[in-house]
């Protein structure tokens, strides 16, 4: 047994779901749907979805929740495009009078949904040192960072390095555990850098349209051939994995068409728009058995630097019709949901980069700001405002809203943890620039259980093991790991019975998530088993499901010429492990047989002449084949004249 390049950094290309046995108050892991699935009350957690819907441009949140209290101050700042006060939609009159809102009047599919207790309103949201470039804006958004010293420059996205830690190996790789992509953006062309991992294989694939046969679409972005030299920093690592896509979507063409004809929408009638159809789809392919965990749609058009608003008219214009849209899509999305008894497996937020001035600009809307708002939809969220209107009276230099209340990664992190069952460890690994306390967005009934959360269950989890016979003669065991706290060491473990093992190796712990290598060089003929034992610095030890590999006994061991280059003759010398039969060939490089004879082999040491005298000067294989007609050796033989 030798240890051989046991760490990589690369991702394994198979996931094969690991049974684990041995813990106490554990059951073995029943799929690869996610790793916290681990005792039978996280089954629940374990099927479940978030939808993100991006409002790309920067969305005025100061039309879309209007503070009542607030109203003069509001209506002095935006003398041209403040939305009527009589034609409000008073949202809630059980909160505090401070916090009263008023919802844009596009928005009544919204207020149903919130009388039915499935909208909660974050307000006041941004991340530190607000950057109102979109550009960099979104990148901060998806890297997961914001805009102070030291903490941007990610060249992955938190949802990709959330999937590939809660995942390994599966992102590109579908198996009887994961069979579906990680992440699907739909709505967009371009690809979300939210889904960048450092994994070759991307954990998202990108689709748009509604046809069965053809809705998913190869991303060309970057057209031409593969780009050889990339520039440096954030541009050339977007281009980096919008090039990487494409694998991703051909690998999961057919699973994904599978999916999406197995599905069907309830009686539900969606609006006609790009939006609706995006949510449509998702709950189509939802209801045809996907596994994938994060969704994101889009809906472009907020950067309302004119005619946010109809002159005369506020009420109506470029920014309500968003909302109309947005309302009534997540409506008949909603609705749909639960209609197909899947309403209590998705959770929907919406985001965008940035919020607008709180002053109107002169053309009827509204400049690059700071502060916004985000929407949670679904069936398990906790229904009202969380937070409280900003403060008007209170602008930086006299334009902009000031006073975060809510850090954008608050929201992320709750929905991580308290909806997907994310661990500690794999929500630091998605938001890597600080700890951010939760928000109580999942009502207290739907919060998955710390005993479910990936990461913690268990100090070592593997995410793969596997055992396989490579050149005849060596199995090569391999294994990942999701998550090493207080790991050891591996052994790898041999029986010839199923039943009786012994350790033939042992590999120390790496003490954080890594791949793992070695061989068997000696392996037993006949049938082996292996498994792996993982060992705790406390002495607890768990074993890896059991890897079954047969390897046939060869009855010829060896082929050797002598002489060789010869002019006259040559012998074939065999060695055997028992009495068989053999056929000994002699072939010209030209194809043409010289020699094709049945042989007896006796045990040991065989020896058979070869006359060349009839042979023309040139190179000859001398070939052994078994009875199966197996080529178990040869060689080349020089004949000189």
């Amino acid at each position: 047994m030798k240890r051989r390049n046991f760490l990589k950094y690369t991702a394994p290309l198979t996931a094969t779901p690991l049974m684990l046995a041995g813990a106490p108050g554990m059951r073995p892991f029943a799929t690869h749907k996610m790793l916290s699935a681990l005792v039978d009350n996280c089954a629940e957690v374990s099927q479940r979805a978030l939808v993100l819907i991006q409002l790309k441009g920067g969305n005025d949140g100061l039309n879309t929740v209007i503070p009542i209290a607030q109203y003069d101050d509001y209506a002095g700042l935006r003398p041209t495009i403040k939305i009527d006060e009589t034609a409000l939609i008073d949202l809630d009159t059980t909160l505090a009078a401070a916090d009263q809102v008023g919802l844009n009047p596009a928005m009544t599919a919204i207020k149903q949904m919130y009388d039915d207790d499935m909208v909660n309103i974050i307000q006041g949201v941004s991340y530190d040192n607000q950057n109102r470039s979109h550009f960099k804006s979104r990148d901060l958004y998806w890297t997961g960072s914001d805009g102070l010293p030291g903490n941007d420059g990610f060249d992955t996205g938190w949802m990709g390095r959330y999937l590939d830690a809660a995942f390994p190996g599966a992102a590109g790789n579908p198996s009887g555990g994961m069979q579906d992509p990680l992440g699907i953006q739909l709505g967009d062309s371009k690809p979300s850098f939210g889904f960048a991992s450092e994994n070759a294989n991307e954990v998202a694939v990108n689709l748009y349209g509604q046809d069965p046969g053809g809705y998913y679409s190869l991303i060309n972005s970057v057209g031409g051939e593969p780009i050889s030299s990339l520039p440096a920093g954030e541009y050339g690592a977007e281009l980096n994995y919008i090039m990487g896509i494409e694998n991703s979507v051909e690998v999961y063409a057919q699973r994904i068409t599978n999916v999406f004809n197995a599905g069907a929408n309830s009686q539900t009638i969606y609006p006609d728009t790009n939006l609706a159809d995006q949510l449509k789809t998702v709950a189509r392919m939802l209801d045809g058995g996907s596994q994938t965990k994060i969704f994101l749609a889009s809906i472009d058009g907020f950067d309302t630097h004119n005619n946010q608003v109809v002159s005369g008219s506020t009420s109506a214009g470029t920014h309500a019709a968003l909302w109309d849209t947005i309302s009534q899509a997540v409506k008949a999305f909603t609705d749909d949901l639960g209609n197909l008894g899947l309403e209590e497996k998705v959770m929907t937020v919406t985001f965008s980069e940035f919020g607008r001035k709180a002053v109107e600009n002169g053309n009827y809307g509204t400049d690059h700001g700071t502060l916004s708002n985000m929407f949670v939809f679904g069936s398990s969220v906790t229904s009202g405002v969380t937070g409280t209107n900003v403060d008007l009276s209170n602008l930086y230099q006299g334009t902009q809203l000031q006073g975060m209340q809510h850090d954008y990664r608050q929201v992320f992190t709750t929905l991580l943890q308290d909806w997907l069952g994310a661990s500690d460890a794999l929500v630091s690994t998605a938001f890597p620039t600080g700890s951010f306390s939760k928000i109580n967005l999942v009502n207290s009934a739907s919060i998955a259980d710390p005993t479910c959360y990936g990461g913690i269950a268990l100090p070592i989890e593997l995410s793969n093991f596997s055992a396989r016979l490579i050149n005849d003669e060596q199995v090569e065991i391999d294994w990942q790991t999701a998550l090493e706290i207080d790991a050891d060491y591996f052994e790898v473990q041999r029986s010839a019975n199923g039943a009786d093992f012994t350790t033939i190796d042992r590999l120390p712990a790496l003490g954080r998530p890594g791949s793992y290598e070695t061989y068997d060089e000696e392996p037993l003929f006949g049938v082996s088993y292996y498994r792996l034992k993982q060992v705790e610095t406390n002495g607890q030890h768990h074993f890896s499901r059991v890897e079954k590999i047969e390897i046939e006994r060869k009855a010829i061991k060896s082929l050797r010429l002598s002489p060789n280059p010869t002019h006259l003759n040559s012998f074939a010398n065999i060695t055997a492990t028992e009495n068989t039969t053999a056929t000994l060939k002699v072939i010209s490089l030209q194809g043409m047989i010289h020699r094709n004879e049945t042989v007896a082999i006796t045990e040991g040491f065989n020896k058979f002449e070869l006359n060349v005298n009839r042979l023309s000067a040139g190179m000859y294989v001398v070939m052994v084949e078994d009875k199966r007609g197996r080529v178990i050796g040869q060689e080349r033989l020089l004949v000189q004249r």
